[in-house]
């Protein structure tokens, strides 16, 4: 089983529910950052958060992160969050017993600071599972924030970078809760997950 493991396909496909799910409470344990989608009380999407992985576990006592507001228009980003958190989380994550990136491959990826963490990390020997942003997700990120063409370069490098590393599997949903990625996810914490 390779030692990096990243979840792509549409939103709504149960990626993130995956990971969560097969690797329960060991998350407690994971080094890296989860996003969170904040709706209000009547289902209206408020923005996305980041935290630490252990979040993921059901640690608590962290305090969210809003790296995207939508309840403005238009929607407003918070690079810093990228810059200095989601940078200090991934240089702490070696220090854990395996990782969880949950999910990356979107704006951050403009971010100097965040892409050299973000390199460094994947370049480490730590095991990670996770979820990366698809195709047609980040098209519709450059189009609403207006990115431009150097996060579609970075975005394909990326993915370059993770298909031709002999110890990563970008590995694409096929439908909805896809068994077949559920079990490679159980077959990925058996071995990594101590």
């Amino acid at each position: 089983m390779k030692r990096h493991l990243f979840l792509t396909g549409p939103s709504g496909w149960g990626k993130s529910t995956i990971i969560r799910e097969e690797l329960g409470g060991a998350l407690a344990m994971a080094g890296g950052f989860v996003t969170e989608r904040t709706v209000s009380p009547e289902g209206r999407l408020l923005g996305f958060d980041l935290l630490p992985a252990a979040a993921a576990g059901g640690v608590e006592g962290f305090e969210p992160l809003r790296f995207l507001d939508y309840s403005t228009e238009p929607p407003a980003k918070n690079n810093e969050i990228f810059r200095l958190n989601a940078a200090q989380m991934l240089a702490e994550a070696v220090y854990y017993p395996f990782s969880l990136i949950d999910e990356f491959g979107g704006f951050e990826l403009i971010i100097p600071e965040f892409r050299a963490a973000l390199t460094e990390f994947l370049n480490a020997e730590q095991p990670c599972i996770g979820v990366l942003k698809g195709g047609a997700n980040a098209e519709e990120l450059r189009r609403r924030f207006g990115l431009g063409e150097k996060y579609t370069a970075y975005t394909l490098r990326l993915l370059e970078a993770l298909n031709g590393d002999e110890d990563t599997l970008v590995l694409p949903l096929r439908e909805k809760g896809d068994p077949a990625a559920r079990r490679i996810v159980r077959q990925w914490a058996r071995e990594y997950v101590k």
